[in-house]
């Protein structure tokens, strides 16, 4: 991949930092499934994918929560889910607290719950 020689610990301890942030930058988000209403962002340094809804119209039984596939700095991937909300609002899924992983992409898992 690269042809060139790292020349310093510092460039060498960088590369995995800077290959997930090419990784992340680069990710879409998977929009396909997400309920209307409700919009993906990215946040802690895009180590946490976040599905927030607005309120549903006709059910008050509808919940959201985020399904967030990360990839870490080895390159593989995983994913997390979020804890289910009723909506309005909020799920969030977090890969790494240490920048060891990031976001790959965002989707949403929907369910009708009394």
């Amino acid at each position: 991949m690269l042809n060139r020689k790292i020349s310093s610990a510092f460039a060498a301890a960088a590369l995995p930092l800077g290959v997930l942030s090419l990784q992340i930058a680069g990710a879409g988000t998977a929009t396909a499934s997400i309920p209307a209403g409700c919009s993906t962002s990215y946040s802690n340094g895009g180590q946490t994918g976040n599905v927030t809804c607005g309120k549903a119209s006709g059910s008050a039984t509808s919940q959201v929560r985020a399904v967030v596939t990360c990839r870490n700095n080895a390159g593989n991937t995983f994913t997390v889910y979020g804890e289910w909300t009723y909506r309005p609002g909020t799920s969030s899924g977090t890969c790494s607290l240490n920048g060891t992983a990031g976001v790959s992409s965002i989707d949403t898992e929907r369910r009708n719950k009394g």
